[in-house]
């Protein structure tokens, strides 16, 4: 089950990491005839919208910097569990070979 969540939150990340704010700044944009739009935008990166009381708008986005530094910590605990495994593996091999050598004797 780890897995296929690590699995899911790296595909996440990746869809994060190659996403636009764009639709978020045509969201600012739309008027009320265009709401049925909103549904088709991809507003993942966005994480807050405020409006001031002048009518000034802020919007917030996802740190992309965080999400690339996340992906990078993610593959190098794959690569290190897979790489552990074959030096694991490697190890194990090289003491059974020591072993042979230690009948032949």
């Amino acid at each position: 089950m780890n897995k296929k969540r690590s699995a899911a939150a790296d595909k996440l990340l990746e869809r994060l990491a190659a996403s636009s704010p764009n639709d978020a700044v045509k969201l600012l944009y739309l008027s009320a005839e265009d709401v049925d739009k909103i549904e088709g935008l991809d507003l993942s990166l966005l994480s807050e919208i405020r409006r001031g009381p002048k009518g000034e708008v802020e919007l917030k986005f996802v740190s992309k910097l965080a999400i690339i530094r996340e992906l990078i910590e993610l593959n190098a605990a794959a690569q290190s569990a897979a790489g552990g495994g074959f030096y694991a593996a490697l190890d194990k091999s090289a003491k059974l070979l020591e072993g042979e050598r230690e009948n032949d004797l």
